[in-house]
């Protein structure tokens, strides 16, 4: 989807350029620091809306960032949202508020947020 290769390269260069579709690269090791902060993306559903001729599907993007530290996670949370609000590119709306939690595999302080693209 055009959009979603947009929305990535709005956001490519955030987290130290460690910015990944579906999955953290399990080569990020928890304990190495160059590693983190990570952030990652899924398309996780969207909004159909139809019409007499066609039907347009606008894609929602979950965005999930992983840090060592819960100032860090914060910093890179804004980060995002102030990096897609300054977008010209594409229209993309905040549909669920960063939702803060530790994740205990890896051992990081986790956010996640969703976008719907239109």
């Amino acid at each position: 989807m055009e959009e979603i290769a947009i929305f990535y390269s709005i956001i490519k260069d955030l987290c130290g350029g460690r910015v990944y579709p579906d999955l953290i690269p399990v080569q990020n090791s928890a304990t190495d620091p160059a590693m983190w902060p990570a952030m990652r993306y899924v398309l996780v559903s969207g909004q159909v809306e139809a019409t007499n001729c066609y039907q347009s599907f606008n894609p929602r993007v979950q965005v999930d960032i992983y840090a060592s530290t819960a100032p860090e996670r914060a910093q890179c949370v804004q980060q995002v949202m102030d990096t897609i609000q300054a977008s010209n590119e594409v229209e993309c709306l905040l549909k669920t508020a960063p939702f803060f939690s530790y994740d205990i595999d890896r051992k990081k302080y986790q956010a996640t947020f969703d976008y719907l693209i239109v």
